[in-house]
């Protein structure tokens, strides 16, 4: 990795949208696992396992059955049903409750210390994705994404950290776990576009130096005028290099992935009870009218009509 794609990564300007919590976890599982649990229809739109120690299957629908033989995280990116279970466990399995009805505590397996119960040691997280970059931050992404925890350099501190939160009781567990369970998935994307992870989507963008300051003027402000030209100008970069650049690491033109960000802006903000007349101008459109039509064309329904049907499904 050249020294411009490592500074361009560790850019804190690149991650500025993070700091609204627009990616959030909550733990529902922590302990030694005996047995099975499955995982999905749970209302989460990723899951997050860290196994301490294992062995540990992992079954996933349409694929072979995954052996995981030391300490790793394991990333589902979007809802997707799995099954973990422990190896060389006895006939007599611990069965989990299933996810949608575990309370709002953490979940405690049999294990307390590292190592004082059978089993493969865990920690689960349910993922939440909030805020206009949450359709783009886990495109391209390996589904499952497994990495052993040795691998992930720099981590070694805050996985500490969080298993001593996970398995010791105490004031304010539940919200320490969650929290730097949020700062180890900012590491962990951090880590993805370091190493060159993702292949196309917004992390694979942002891993090139040029492309990830256009990535960022768009995130900072979607409602500015950024044409092709200005982007490319941002970017450093010919008009034609740009654009082909952008397509093939992104996996959509620069005008197209504008125009989503700037939908999923206009999302956010009627949910939160602004006029379609006020979202317009703030998602850089020249009038409602022209809003809606955009929308319409994107969703296949009026704003109004979707705000309707997702308040009915809260």
């Amino acid at each position: 990795m050249s020294e411009e794609t490592r500074r361009s990564s560790e850019d804190p300007d690149l991650f500025t949208w993070l700091s609204g919590r627009s990616l959030t976890a909550s733990v529902f599982f922590s302990g030694s696992l005996c047995g099975t649990s499955d995982v999905g229809d749970d209302g989460a739109q990723g899951h997050l396992h860290l196994l301490r120690r294992g062995p540990l299957r992992l079954h996933s629908k349409g694929e072979a059955v995954r052996h995981i033989e030391q300490p790793s995280l394991i990333l589902f990116s979007k809802p997707r049903g799995h099954r973990l279970e422990a190896e060389g466990q006895a006939a007599s399995k611990q069965e989990s409750e299933p996810a949608n009805k575990r309370g709002s505590e953490p979940v405690r397996g049999s294990g307390g210390e590292s190592g004082s119960e059978p089993g493969s040691e865990l920690v689960c997280a349910r993922l939440s994705y909030n805020g206009p970059e949450a359709e783009f931050l886990m495109l391209g992404l390996p589904d499952p994404l497994i990495v052993p925890l040795d691998a992930l350099a720099g981590l070694g501190p805050v996985l500490e950290r969080l298993f001593d939160e996970a398995f010791t009781p105490g004031f304010g567990q539940r919200a320490a776990v969650d929290l730097i369970l949020e700062l180890l998935i900012v590491m962990l994307l951090r880590h993805c576009i370091a190493r060159g992870l993702v292949e196309r989507g917004l992390l694979a963008g942002l891993a090139d130096p040029k492309l990830a300051r256009s990535l960022a003027a768009m995130h900072a402000d979607p409602a500015a005028e950024l044409n092709i030209e200005a982007l490319a100008g941002i970017a450093g970069m010919s008009r034609s290099n740009f654009a082909a650049a952008f397509k093939q690491r992104v996996g959509a033109s620069p005008g197209d992935y504008l125009t989503a960000l700037r939908l999923e802006l206009a999302k956010q903000l009627l949910l939160r009870g602004r006029p379609l007349k006020a979202v317009a101008p703030a998602t850089g459109y020249q009038s409602a009218t022209a809003l809606a039509r955009a929308f319409q064309r994107r969703f296949g329904c009026a704003p109004r009509a979707w705000l309707t049907r997702q308040r009915a499904e809260d």
